[in-house]
């Protein structure tokens, strides 16, 4: 077999529009292009506007977590004003945030990453029939089911957050939504709701039983109990390894997490750190951008976001994405629920990071896993919130400052800085989840997160190359269902993947 290019595009996503390239030889991904083709530069829209227009505009750079944007925001004035928020600020953002991710997880699992268990391709497995049944498009009953439950539980981010997306109401001193307790109560019936959901369909299992699982053995063993098999995560693993998901996406092996969750005591639910093999505190003034294959100004140095810029160039001859290139310490790093976990040291993150490597089997069920921790959590900090206290402190204008917002959304690590200068946005800079693991090549020309977990990857069919969707999908990327490719020539493919 020759070699083939695959230009796969556009991956419609909610942050923007990706491109995939990937070259193959002899049935393998020997290179691979991640781009990100359209120009937003909400960074540009800032500039010279009162330092509170942050919180209008952030939220609107993506419409699935926008309330990642509002913490992060919030976060980076509260840092450039000094401010000190009171206990109940702290959790009833933490409500916010999680229920987001919760929605965000689920969401991602049963209608972007399990429809593509009934691609055709698998047609001819044994469990192909209780896939399309559970998964299909539309039409499938756990897939219809999620979506009915994903509307219910986005009550709570009525209730707490004013309205989703786009909440004005996470501020830098608070919460301008206070709750009584009412609210309160109504929340925790939702949740409820949402939580016999997770162990009816999910799981078949109480939460605290998946959570007793502190190993891939532990889990084996929790597949063979009662009826855990048959639940829709049941399903997946027993499916997913049969389909070499296992074996497929391997990254960086390399995790960065800023931690999240800032609790009262000046702690956090979440702690941060850089993984590489050994553990390192999160230090966000390691973080640089690299240029040199951007489509913006600048090619030989790596800079600190909070002296970034955002300035257009179209002539940069090898650029080949509008994404820049964040490296933690000059080098990449993989972000999201399974960096978040081994950050923290859960035990199932790391025994099956040890067992299977990082994957697409080991990123998506611990993105699940983490779910299912946040549905336990949000109840508890419900039950903190102390409706009589206060919920906001106010904030004074500054001359000058500077301020920096980090905050794990959904997809991973996300960053805001912000310069204020004579009252107004000097400079205001954003890195998301997907700038870290979608990154165009580095200074040293090193692959980004999501190019290096596809080279290896094998394609048995290049018109239909599933695998390369199951990798990008792992990393989360806010996939719809159906990828649209570019026509190429007699060495490159078209091919629309299907559902069926």
């Amino acid at each position: 077999m020759g070699d083939k290019l695959l230009t796969i595009s556009p991956f419609n996503r909610v942050e923007g529009d990706l491109e995939i390239k990937v070259r193959l030889k002899d049935g393998e991904v020997v290179d691979a292009y991640a781009s990100g083709v359209m120009f937003r530069g909400f960074e540009k829209l800032l500039r010279g506007r009162d330092p509170l227009d942050a919180l209008v505009f952030t939220c609107r750079i993506c419409g699935i977590c926008s309330g990642s944007h509002s913490t992060a925001a919030s976060n980076a004035l509260r840092s450039a004003l000094k401010i000190h928020m009171p206990p109940n600020a702290y959790l009833c953002r933490n409500v916010v945030m999680a229920t987001e991710t919760v929605m965000s997880h689920v969401t991602h699992f049963y209608a972007f990453f399990a429809v593509d268990f009934v691609n055709k391709r698998y047609s001819g497995m044994p469990t192909y029939k209780v896939l399309l049944e559970r998964f299909a498009s539309f039409s499938g009953r756990s897939y219809v089911k999620a979506l009915r439950i994903r509307r219910k539980i986005l009550e709570i981010l009525g209730l707490f957050a004013g309205k989703w997306p786009h909440t004005l109401a996470l501020q830098p001193g608070g919460t301008t939504r206070p709750v009584d307790r009412s609210e309160i109560v109504r929340a925790m019936g939702i949740l409820t709701e949402f939580r016999s959901f997770i162990e009816e369909s999910l799981l078949n299992c109480s939460l605290d039983r998946w959570l007793d699982n502190k190993s891939l053995t532990g889990v084996e063993s929790w597949l063979g109990e009662d009826n855990h098999e048959d639940s829709d995560l049941g399903l997946f693993i027993r499916c997913g390894r049969e389909r070499g998901l296992d074996r497929l996406g391997k990254g960086p092996c390399r995790f960065l997490s800023c931690g999240g969750y800032d609790l009262p005591d000046g702690t956090a639910w979440l702690k941060g750190g850089y993984f590489d093999g050994d553990l390192n505190p999160f230090d966000q003034t390691k973080i640089t951008e690299h240029l040199k294959y951007s489509w913006f100004k600048g090619n030989g140095d790596a800079e600190h976001p909070e002296n970034g810029t955002t300035e257009v160039d179209l002539d940069k001859v090898q650029a080949y994405s509008w994404a820049k290139a964040p490296r933690y310490d000059g080098r990449t790093a993989e972000t999201g629920p399974l960096a978040r976990m081994i950050v923290n040291q859960d035990p199932l993150a790391i025994d099956l990071v040890g067992c299977l490597g990082p994957n697409v089997f080991t990123r998506s069920l611990i993105r699940l896993h983490e779910a299912v921790k946040l549905v336990r959590q949000i109840g508890i900090w419900l039950q903190q919130i102390d409706p009589s206290q206060p919920f906001y402190a106010r904030s004074e204008k500054v001359e000058e400052a500077r301020g920096v917002g980090l905050t794990e959304a959904p997809r991973g690590i996300l960053g805001h800085w912000i310069t204020i200068e004579d009252y107004k946005i000097k400079n205001y800079q954003v890195i998301t989840p997907s700038a870290w693991n979608l990154s165009p090549r580095g200074l040293d020309d090193t692959p980004g997160p999501v190019e290096q977990a596809l080279i290896g990857t094998p394609v048995e069919d290049a018109e239909n190359p599933i695998e390369v969707a199951h990798v990008i999908r792992s990393f989360d990327p806010c996939l719809f269902c159906t990828v649209h490719t570019l026509i190429g020539d007699d060495n490159a493919r078209s091919f629309v993947l299907t559902t069926a």
